[in-house]
């Protein structure tokens, strides 16, 4: 036995009130006028006037709604699967076309890239060259940051002659480089190369001359030792000996050590020198 069954459908049998013979016909009209009096009057009791409602009886079996709502729930099932597949489908396009945009732009980069290393493989003989005069100019300025001029010290040690004192002779002694040290160390101290009239409290010297003469007196001679002290290229003079002649003239020796104003300092701005300086 087959039965096709709606949605919402529900068969529903009506069971009529039997029609009223004819020996009580006067007394049921008068039963229904009074049952019509009394449902009027409670339909209306409200307020609200309802229709008459009919007696009725579902016939249809327990699992027959069960199928309804298993239907239900498979159309919901249904719908939301779909939209899950819609909404992934989705997604994996737009991911799908930023991969694509993304690989689009990693070819351009790529092929700027490319370029430029090729550019950059030209130029590599020129940035060896450079490096190379960078490295002899850096050779240049340590090597010549001790450069002395000479020609200076003489024209201070005859500025510094007083008349009446001459200087006969001299030699001149530069102090060795600091030795080189690891980083984190202390430098080895450097010993002095003149020995100064405080042996306790020497001063570091970047050279040392070592001078005779002679005088008139020696006042001349504690003159040119006071003027050798006022001058910025000298460090420490210290006249050891004097002797005094019978003809009264004073023979004296002696040093006095050079500071770091002798030095030129001409290679320590060696881009200017060379006219290659940063415009």
């Amino acid at each position: 036995m087959s039965q096709t069954i709606g949605n919402n459908a529900e068969t529903t049998a009506i069971l009529a009130a039997p029609p009223p013979t004819s020996n009580n016909s006067t007394s049921g009209k008068r039963g229904r006028k009074g049952e019509g009096k009394a449902g009027r009057s409670s339909r209306k009791s409200n307020g609200k006037t309802e229709p008459a409602r009919l007696p009725s009886v579902n016939l249809l079996s327990p699992w027959v709604f069960e199928a309804i709502a298993l239907r239900r729930l498979r159309r919901r099932f249904a719908i939301a699967a779909i939209t899950l597949l819609l909404l992934v489908a989705g997604v994996w396009a737009g991911q799908h076309l930023r991969i694509q945009q993304a690989e689009k732009a990693l070819e351009v980069e790529q092929a700027e890239t490319a370029r430029l290393t090729a550019e950059t493989n030209e130029l590599a003989p020129v940035r060896d060259f450079v490096t190379g005069v960078e490295r002899q100019m850096l050779t240049v300025k340590e090597t010549m940051a001790t450069e002395i001029y000479f020609s200076r010290v003489f024209q201070g040690l005859q500025r510094d002659t007083p008349a009446g004192a001459e200087v006969t002779s001299l030699e001149v002694t530069l102090a060795p480089a600091p030795l080189p040290v690891a980083e984190g160390q202390e430098p080895i101290p450097v010993v002095s190369a003149c020995p100064g009239p405080d042996p306790f409290n020497t001063k570091v010297v970047v050279g040392c001359i070592t001078i005779s003469g002679s005088a008139d007196t020696r006042k001349a001679v504690g003159d040119f030792v006071i003027a050798l002290g006022a001058d910025e290229l000298f460090v420490e003079p210290f006249i050891s000996t004097t002797t005094t002649a019978d003809d009264a003239e004073v023979t004296f020796s002696g040093s006095v050590g050079l500071s770091e104003k002798v030095f030129s300092g001409r290679y320590a701005d060696l881009e200017q020198l060379l006219g290659t300086g940063a415009n």
